[in-house]
């Protein structure tokens, strides 16, 4: 749909200013709010792609989520235009996790703490109310400032209760767990927070890196394979090569994150303990308290 086609239907609302981000589903436009000149983020779903009911389960969780201030605020506007279910959120201001990342480097290591704290507190305040988010990477996490002391995360399309029966999804991205990457056509995985957490494991290494840890976490991955057979063998003093470049104390917190058996992953919380050793050995430390700059409190939400 061209920009003056929207703007016709629903320009007495918003003035559009420009296009953010392009996904599968739809995109999403920066807009100013014309009863308030508030700028927001107009979430524009496809009709062609998503379902009415589908639209309104992720706009319900994402208003009902808005109480936590770690999650993006979802507005009370709904609208349906010829070709689109739109939604108003909260703008975030500095864009995605994804946009500050270099290539082959990351991000510096006090920022991925930064990140790693909030993220934490935002899911624990999901499972805490028996959701998944079921999508959790650096486009997903939005950024108040390039710095990341205000992180927030967004996007709750793929969000489910906790229990719900889900099939194996159309492609395999790397940080899909692999219990979900090894489902069969005819079979079905009961959705829990350890989905989650295997998917914060991935984003924190990606974040440090600015790679990907793996294509998929499957055995025809040889990534995938070499780290699957580490974590099988116990020894946290000869990880992978890639793995090398971390402390101990952050392939302790890995493995934990990355455990092969869902069961063992621990809580999202379980990353604040690792807070405040070095996770890098190419990075000076730099001695900080993380929890007091983040003001971590896990029941605020």
């Amino acid at each position: 749909m061209e920009p003056t086609v929207l703007e016709d239907q629903i320009g007495d609302m918003f003035q559009l200013i420009k296009k953010l981000g392009q996904g599968s589903f739809g995109q999403v436009l920066m807009a100013k709010e014309r009863k308030s000149g508030e700028s927001v983020a107009l979430k524009m779903v496809s009709k062609d792609r998503m379902e009415l009911e589908n639209f309104l389960t992720e706009v319900r969780f994402a208003f009902q989520l808005s109480q936590c201030h770690r999650i993006i605020t979802t507005h009370a506007t709904i609208i349906e235009t010829m070709d689109y279910y739109i939604f108003s959120q909260e703008l975030a201001t500095a864009g995605t996790l994804h946009s500050i990342i270099e290539t082959e480097v990351g991000i510096p290591e006090e920022k991925v703490k930064r990140c790693a704290a909030q993220l934490a507190d935002a899911l624990e305040y999901m499972h805490s109310r028996d959701l998944v988010h079921r999508d959790l990477k650096t486009d997903n996490v939005l950024l108040m400032d390039k710095e990341c002391y205000q992180v927030k995360l967004g996007d709750f399309g793929f969000t489910q209760p906790v229990g719900t029966l889900v099939s194996s999804m159309s492609h395999i991205i790397p940080y899909m767990s692999p219990e979900l990457c090894h489902l069969q056509k005819d079979e079905f995985l009961v959705v829990h927070p350890s989905l989650d957490i295997w998917a914060l494991g991935v984003l924190l290494y990606v974040i440090l890196t600015g790679l990907y840890p793996w294509e998929g976490a499957v055995w025809h991955d040889q990534d995938f394979k070499r780290f699957a057979e580490w974590q099988e063998s116990g020894d946290l003093d000869f990880p992978p090569l890639d793995w090398g470049r971390f402390t101990r104390d952050a392939i302790k917190m890995f493995s934990r994150l990355l455990s092969l058996d869902p069961t063992a992953r621990p809580s999202s919380d379980g990353v604040l303990e690792y807070l405040r050793v070095s996770w890098s050995f190419n990075q000076s430390f730099i001695e900080m308290d993380i929890a007091e700059e983040v003001e971590i409190e896990t029941t605020v939400c």
